[in-house]
């Protein structure tokens, strides 16, 4: 007699109800298919068509045996595409297939209510990948659809479940702002997790340079970082040069970045902060980067100081590096001296390895550098030379450079026939002149400039801003000099950025066709960053200062953003509360609780069944004590009676009672 699940959860929903919450699915999973390899897409898209297929059959489930083998199968294709079955990708791989799965067992309406959270955890998953501004609308629409499948769940028209939702999401808002932007911050987003060693950069910078390296990544006009400058200083354009690596030994014509297992601590000679400050010829920046952690990788101004933040480290070349590498955004701040010139102290063992040229390559080059040395009185005067050379030989800046029928000898190639190269050809053939003649040269690669916003007075720094010069050691001063020898082909690349320098005919991949609408993707990306992906502690007190409240007694702010929440959730309280009033049936509801609770059958035979059936079927099993028999006698008074239904208490007190007694027989069980 007695059910495992009520009748109402046992029931299957519509076909037209299925098929949206599948697609549902597809819209949840939309973003991961992009970031998620792409035989993992595959995979999903295919079982998604499968289950779609069936809702046009007669097969309501697959049998258990099946979902195990599928389950399984997944679990070996994940293992066998990525290497493993933890960690972010292979985790949210294997939660998508598997919530796939779950909707092939979509038979009752509990199935579809567990899919549907199912559909909230991986909407999660899609933003450990991307948080980007564009996920916004994706967010919003998902949560609109989320909210209207429960109504479509519960039987309600699609119609109105549609409006249901939207009203719902627009009641919510405003206390879903006041809880964002009230509730204790972590320093670090949800989505901090340890992120994997590989070695190229997820934006680009490979840690090998050859040609191309930098003129294929400026061709991508993808966001790096957002920076702006404390006190709202606007450096000069020409002066920012943010270092990611430093290259210091080439293989048969390959730049390969230096070893990052050590630090440079011991050797550079770098003033702290508060030391720089006292001098006034020095020029110090404070500066705050929003970035995609790039496997611990900070793009820094030169030079940064020695104490800019506790979390982060110097490594050789004087790059920033954070102590452990995570997914998702981060917020750093660092103080930089804006100079040219990084002092160190360099030992025999720095001194050959900065001088090191692989055997038998580019004899042409080293003869050239001969003649400018013998030319020089000092590494000052031969710096020049080398720039003299680019200047007076018609040397030209171009992302389209003719190639060599002989690589190995490629510097020889550019600086005696084509002549026309990108940073990265000008990079490795001033540090090939500088060591051919014993003088310690390395290349940094990193990013040069970037495009100012006057609105928000911020920096944005994107692929096409990627760029290569070279530092090299004055023996004399006992420092590195910095020396971009693009200056001396395209000196407007440093002043006004890369599109004033190319040809007109190059300019066209780096600039959007629709300027105004990238002017406010541009803006809204970094305050999306600025004040919701990045939102911590130091923006939540930037906005008690904001609004004066900063100096406030805790108790007092805590009163008065309990009595905001209350403010702001009392439109929806109100709302759900009348919908409730609206809606409800308590009478109905009560005789059909009692009937789900206590009697099998399917739904359309409870339906036929009379209070007075009921009754005499509960006697019959010695199931009908006093307060059963007094609410049915009272339910049968009201709905066949000459008296009428009475008022909506009255009727929720009658449900009440009838709730209760049906707890006294599950009891009974």
């Amino acid at each position: 007699m007695w059910l495992a699940d009520p009748v109402f959860l046992r029931k299957s929903p519509p076909k037209r109800t299925q098929l949206i919450l599948l697609l549902m699915l597809a819209w949840i999973a939309l973003p991961l298919l992009f970031d998620l390899p792409m035989s993992v897409g595959a995979a999903f898209a295919l079982l998604w068509l499968i289950r779609v297929g069936l809702l046009f059959t007669k097969i309501k489930k697959l049998p258990l045996w099946a979902l195990v083998i599928l389950l399984l199968g997944s679990t070996v294709w994940i293992y066998f595409r990525l290497g493993t079955i933890i960690g972010r990708d292979a985790s949210v791989s294997l939660l998508m297939l598997m919530i796939m799965l779950k909707a092939f067992e979509g038979e009752t309406l509990r199935d579809w209510q567990i899919l549907l959270l199912a559909q909230l955890i991986l909407m999660g998953g899609g933003l450990l990948f991307n948080q980007s501004i564009l996920m916004a609308p994706w967010l919003i629409v998902a949560l609109f659809c989320l909210i209207s499948a429960l109504g479509l769940l519960a039987a309600t028209q699609p119609s109105a479940a549609i409006r249901q939702g939207a009203l719902i999401l627009l009641l919510s808002f405003p206390l879903a702002v006041i809880l964002f932007l009230v509730v204790p911050r972590k320093d670090k987003p949800l989505w901090g997790i340890p992120q994997p060693q590989q070695s190229a950069a997820s934006t680009g910078i490979s840690d090998t340079l050859v040609a191309g390296s930098v003129s294929n990544l400026v061709l991508d006009n993808a966001l790096v970082f957002n920076a702006t400058f404390d006190n709202d200083v606007k450096p000069r354009q020409a002066d920012l040069y943010w270092r990611v690596l430093v290259m210091g030994r080439n293989y048969d014509g390959e730049w390969r970045a230096v070893k990052e297992q050590y630090t440079d601590e011991d050797s550079l000679q770098l003033p702290s902060k508060d030391n720089l400050a006292q001098q006034s010829n020095n020029r110090l920046l404070g500066y705050q980067l929003i970035l995609q952690d790039d496997h611990g990788r900070i793009p820094a101004l030169d030079q940064p100081l020695a104490d800019s933040q506790p979390d982060l480290n110097r490594r050789v070349g004087n790059v920033v590096r954070v102590n452990r590498s995570r997914e998702g955004l981060r917020r750093i701040h660092l103080y930089s001296q804006l100079t040219p010139y990084l002092y160190q102290q360099m030992d025999e063992a720095l001194l050959n390895y900065y001088t090191q040229l692989p055997n038998g390559l580019n004899p042409q080059t080293r003869q050239l550098a001969q003649q400018l040395a013998r030319q020089s009185g000092g590494s000052e005067e031969f710096i020049r030379h080398i720039m003299d050379y680019f200047r007076n030989n018609h040397f030209q800046y171009t992302l389209t450079p003719q190639t060599s029928d002989e690589p190995i000898n490629r510097t020889d190639f550019f600086l005696f026939q084509s002549r026309e190269g990108f940073c990265e050809h000008y990079a490795d053939a001033t540090v090939w002149l500088a060591r051919a003649v014993g003088v310690p040269a390395r290349v940094v690669v990193g990013y040069q400039g970037g495009e100012y916003h006057p609105e928000g007075k911020f920096w944005q720094i994107r692929s096409k801003d990627a760029h290569a010069w070279v530092e090299i050691w004055i023996a004399e001063k006992s420092r590195w000099q910095r020396v971009d020898p693009t200056t001396a082909a395209a000196a407007s690349r440093i002043e006004k950025g890369i599109e004033d320098a190319l040809p007109a005919g190059q300019r066209a991949s780096l600039t959007s066709s629709y300027p105004l609408l990238q002017k406010y993707l541009d803006n809204g990306q970094f305050y999306w960053q600025q004040w919701v992906v990045n939102y911590d502690t130091g923006s939540q007190k930037s906005i008690l200062t904001w609004l004066n409240l900063k100096n406030l007694p805790v108790s007092v702010l805590v009163v008065m953003i309990v009595i905001v929440i209350i403010i702001m959730a009392l439109p929806l309280v109100f709302w759900l509360r009348r919908q409730g009033d609206v809606q409800s049936q308590p009478l109905t509801d009560g005789i059909n609780l009692l009937m789900q609770t206590v009697i099998e059958g399917e739904e359309d035979e409870l339906a036929a069944m009379g209070p007075l059936e009921l009754q005499a079927l509960l006697a019959e099993h010695n199931l009908l004590n006093a307060d059963l028999a007094a609410l049915l006698m009272q339910y049968i008074d009201w709905q066949y009676g000459a008296g009428g239904l009475p008022d909506k208490r009255q009727q929720r007190v009658w449900y009440r009672k009838m709730k209760k007694a049906v707890r006294q027989l599950n009891k009974q069980e």
